[in-house]
């Protein structure tokens, strides 16, 4: 998709209370999730009008937030995800690929449906998307000296003259009210960061430039590198962008990653059960499957979540844990899972290998049995719990 040549024939120019420029949830995942999400709304309709309620009403959209961005249920944190949808179905819209229909409530309608489905393929495709809308924005609104001076002279001076007039900017095209500065240079940061990844500059942490070129981490709603954390040993980032992130494009972003997760809880257990009992139907050197423990179909919140995934051998799975029947749950079968998985994961604190999530955990168990049981409980509590059933 040629996003310099789409954006050619539109205007930018921001003028007071009329759109959403750009926020400061604004980033590469988040626009790529919700995108994913429109695109799941109007898969049978194209032209369907939609409105923000439906976005975050949708389970893709509560799947992501609480599995991929780790992020409480929606009932517990309605600002955080109102922000979320609402700032990205905002810079769609200033952007023209959605059409805002109506105000109140506020309804979108797909207005480039072509630049929609490459942002939705994976935050890769949103980022090199929010680059060419930096640039252009930069340019519409008279800002491209102060960031041409930064890229033939990227130093902390002319980093902060960027700042400096970004921030008189806001103040006259945007709702600033006041001399509060904190959000209009939380907000310069996004755009800062996306011009500066784009052309290969250092970027800004801590209100400094950085030593090297703005790093992608730098960009992301997730913090921390994810790529890097889970890329397997021996692959380079070019190969693990082509090879594994580029499925999200065929298979959709929810069963790419349920696949991911099980990939990586198999790898731990060296592609064998977890259940190693003969009494359990447990034998040795066969091919294995997931488990959810908690199914799928039934709680979409916790599909994607290890600490729900248990290695089982077929016959395992099959009888023990469905008794023959994949529509049901055996529920004495499942509190033995939920027990070794527990014992797991003690090895996994234990050893410090952050591979497991306890609080992640304890809401599954809450769930499970209708617990109470504190969010911050530690591991010997835990296990004092699940020593009752």
């Amino acid at each position: 998709m040629d996003f310099k040549g789409y954006f050619q024939g539109k205007s930018l120019i921001k003028t007071p209370r009329v759109g959403v420029h750009y926020e400061q949830k604004t980033t590469p995942d988040l626009l790529w999730c919700v995108a994913h999400v429109i695109l799941d709304l109007i898969k049978d309709d194209l032209n369907r009008v939609f409105s923000d309620t439906d976005v975050r009403s949708s389970h893709i959209f509560n799947s992501l937030m609480q599995d991929y961005f780790s992020k409480p249920p929606q009932i517990e944190a309605e600002n955080e995800y109102n922000k979320v949808s609402s700032y990205q179905l905002g810079i769609l819209t200033f952007a023209g690929v959605l059409q805002q229909m109506s105000s109140r409530p506020k309804t979108y309608k797909v207005n480039a449906i072509e630049a929609l489905e490459y942002i939705a393929v994976n935050d890769l495709n949103a980022v090199r998307f929010l680059g060419e809308y930096a640039e252009k924005l930069i340019q519409d609104n008279g800002l491209r000296e102060v960031f041409e001076n930064y890229r033939k002279n990227p130093n902390q001076s002319n980093h902060l003259l960027a700042k400096e007039v970004y921030w008189k900017w806001a103040r006259t095209h945007t709702a600033v009210k006041g001399e509060d500065r904190k959000h209009t240079y939380r907000v310069f940061n996004k755009i800062f960061n996306v011009f500066c990844y784009k052309n290969r500059l250092p970027g800004e942490d801590a209100s400094n430039i950085t030593t090297g070129v703005c790093p992608y981490s730098f960009l992301i709603y997730n913090r921390e590198n994810f790529r890097d954390k889970d890329m397997p040993g021996g692959m380079t980032r070019q190969q693990y962008d082509n090879e594994i992130l580029s499925e999200v494009d065929t298979a959709g972003i929810v069963d790419t990653l349920e696949r991911k997760s099980k990939d990586l809880v198999k790898k731990k257990y060296n592609n064998d059960s977890e259940l190693r009992e003969s009494r359990w139907g447990y034998a040795p050197n066969r091919v294995v499957e997931v488990h959810h423990m908690l199914p799928k179909h039934s709680y979409p919140q916790f599909s994607l979540s290890r600490e729900n995934l248990i290695v089982l051998t077929p016959d395992q799975h099959r009888s023990f844990a469905h008794r023959g029947n994949y529509r049901t749950i055996d529920s004495a079968f499942q509190i033995i899972c939920l027990k070794k998985k527990f014992e797991h994961i003690q090895v996994s604190l234990d050893v410090g290998d952050d591979f497991y999530n306890l609080k992640r955990f304890i809401q599954i168990l809450n769930t499970c049995f209708n617990w109470i049981l504190d969010e911050n409980a530690n591991a010997e509590q835990v296990g004092l719990a699940l020593a009752t059933i």
